[in-house]
């Protein structure tokens, strides 16, 4: 089977729902025969594909490149990556598979879903949420159903630093706390879809109300990231035997805690002061 780079796996995997006919025609292609589109003229790859040379222009665009040629250069992985051991596929965790079997399973989709987001994440824009928060003059995190966990995470971190945060379980008190944010406030949102309806909800009222938006998700086309000014994608692909991803939340958790440490790092020293003053309180409940 032929070698695709990871990073453009992924990228092809998070839209691949939303592609039109053509469109998915050309997706296979590329990724079926990466090496011959990689190789081959965008006429010669329009050819056996069955579609046109626009249809290939739209999909490098929708992936993010200026165009077809910019998506070639990056269709194949670098020399180190055709190592099989640094390959893990996005092969799905299948029903009968023993314990030893899913520990090991995973555990890689864990390691793969990392390493992809690491791959895929725009630093641009992650240095641009993280002047948001910084900025900030409250910051409202907010998730549905487990996705809420990983949006409390962050509201724990921030806070312990002294920053103004807040994070309501309830979609009422959500809707009240973004109907009251101003111009500079930040509204942090996770959803693996991305397509949650009570969260684009609540992104339409902080947007109404100039907050800006950064929203951590694996799906850059879905509804909660065109609301967004800030998107933070995430690669988790894996399915278990009941169709759910697997460890979907660990790149959110890792983004949240980067953008935390990268908080303690900066020229703020009072960050650094209210987690003393905060650890100190903390250890009068440990034995």
């Amino acid at each position: 089977m032929q070698k695709i780079s990871s990073k453009v796996k992924a990228e092809i995997t998070a839209i691949y729902d939303t592609l039109r006919g053509a469109e998915r025609k050309a997706a296979d292609y590329v990724l079926l025969h990466p090496q011959e589109a990689a190789l081959h003229s965008i006429t010669e790859s329009a050819g056996r594909a069955g579609c046109s040379e626009a249809t290939f222009v739209r999909l490098a665009q929708k992936l993010g490149y200026n165009g077809y040629a910019q998506l070639k250069q990056m269709l194949l992985p670098a020399e180190a990556a055709f190592e099989p051991e640094t390959l893990l596929p996005y092969g799905d965790i299948g029903r009968g598979e023993d314990s030893q079997a899913v520990l090991c399973s995973v555990f890689h989709a864990a390691a793969r879903a990392l390493d992809d987001t690491l791959d895929l994440l725009d630093r641009k824009v992650y240095e641009e949420s993280l002047s948001y928060i910084t900025r900030a003059g409250k910051i409202l995190s907010a998730g549905a159903g487990d996705a809420y966990t990983a949006a409390y995470s962050a509201y724990l971190k921030f806070s312990r630093i002294g920053l103004r945060a807040v994070c309501p379980a309830d979609f009422d008190v959500q809707i009240m706390e973004a109907s009251g944010m101003k111009r500079g406030d930040v509204l942090l949102l996770i959803s693996h879809s991305g397509s949650t309806r009570t969260l684009c909800q609540v992104a339409e009222t902080a947007k109404a109300k100039k907050a800006r938006i950064i929203t951590v998700t694996n799906y850059p086309l879905s509804p909660l990231a065109k609301l967004s000014d800030c998107v933070i994608r995430t690669a988790a692909f894996t399915k278990n035997p009941c169709n759910e991803t697997v460890a979907k939340r660990i790149p959110e958790l890792c983004i949240i805690e980067a953008l935390y440490i990268s908080m303690l790092q900066g020229r703020e020293e009072k960050y650094a002061k209210m987690l003393a003053a905060a650890n100190e309180e903390l250890r009068k409940n440990k034995f």
